[in-house]
């Protein structure tokens, strides 16, 4: 492996570290908030009540409307559906009620009084259990008149609701589509695509880099950082905050580190959305391990004959072994 290799022969400096950054390496980033939400109209039609997506707007705040007249005329309709309904089941109610009232009556006359009776003939005449049938009644109708109703409404709700968007979060709004001129006049929705608009959290953001290496993903979470350089001089530091398990895009899966900014970074972290950059992965040692740089080691006579750095480490420290492979420098830690 080192062969190839020909540095000056110097003496290999192992340092102690006390909480030292080391380089782990560069890697491809990203700046992330902490949600994004695609919003889309379900079908076409006129949209109407856009609102301006200048500045942060509330959670909740109605978005755009669509097909809003026909959405009023159709609940007009319904509303005219459920009084019907409810008038039909409350005149049946009443004509039990009714009958109740004269069974119950009924029951209450001595059977020479039942004879001259006129409410009932023949078999019509109650029995020991119709009073509990027409409270069965009354109460399964009463029952059915409220489900019809909800029943309804819920049916609507969930035709219309699809149609009015709102702002699922606190945050900002960004339209996927051609706004005309002045959104308060109404205009015509024919867009193909579904995505209609995108809100983003811009509670917090994050620097995120993909983790490849097991090796990096056993070390303690919480002592790397890392860095995005601006121009100018200007970088953007992030502190660990937490990792997941998300779907690449092959269909595969990859471990993502996400390191949060101070929150006077959040102007230029929302400005850097949607482009790619490349972070510097920093790992913060405790006490007792070494620092080894790779070009020195590399340039002892024991690296012709090894085929790694673990053999080589393994060559020259054999009380240590490799804690992690940094861009530049070996960090080791005593094997006991």
């Amino acid at each position: 492996m080192y062969r190839h290799l020909i540095f000056p022969l110097i003496a290999v400096s192992a340092l102690p570290l006390w909480a030292e950054p080391v380089l782990v390496g560069k890697f491809n980033a990203k700046i992330v908030p902490e949600r994004v939400a695609t919003l889309s109209l379900p079908e076409r039609g006129t949209v109407t009540d856009l609102i301006d997506a200048t500045g942060r707007i509330e959670a909740g705040t109605v978005i755009a409307v669509l097909n809003k007249q026909r959405t009023a005329d159709e609940q007009e309709d319904m509303e005219l559906q459920i009084a019907r309904e409810r008038l039909t089941k409350k005149d049946e109610i009443h004509k039990l009620q009714t009958q109740r009232r004269k069974v119950k009556f009924y029951n209450s006359l001595s059977p020479r009084e039942r004879r001259y009776n006129t409410d009932f003939k023949g078999d019509e005449i109650p029995h020991a259990d119709s009073l509990r049938d027409i409270d069965d009644r009354i109460a399964l109708l009463e029952r059915e008149l409220k489900t019809m109703e909800r029943r309804k409404r819920d049916e609507f709700a969930r035709k219309h609701d699809p149609l009015t968007l709102r702002m699922p979060f606190t945050g900002r709004l960004q339209y996927n589509i051609t706004l005309p001129e002045d959104i308060t006049q109404p205009f015509e929705f024919v867009e193909t695509i579904r995505t209609f608009a995108t809100v983003c959290d811009d509670s917090a953001f994050y620097i995120t880099i993909e983790v490849g290496e097991s090796d990096l993903s056993l070390l303690r979470e919480q002592n790397f950082t890392t860095i995005v350089k601006l121009p100018g001089g200007k970088k953007l530091v992030g502190t660990y905050s937490h990792r997941r398990v998300e779907r690449a895009g092959n269909g595969g899966d990859m471990l993502v580190y996400f390191f949060k900014l101070p929150e006077q970074d959040y102007p230029t972290a929302y400005n850097m959305l949607g482009s790619g950059t490349s972070a510097q992965l920093i790992y913060e040692t405790g006490a007792d391990v070494l620092k080894v740089r790779k070009a020195e080691l590399a340039a002892r006579p024991e690296a012709a004959t090894c085929e790694n750095w673990e053999e080589l480490i393994n060559t020259v420290y054999p009380d240590y072994a490799i804690l992690l492979i940094g861009q530049r420098e070996l960090v080791l830690t005593p094997k006991k």
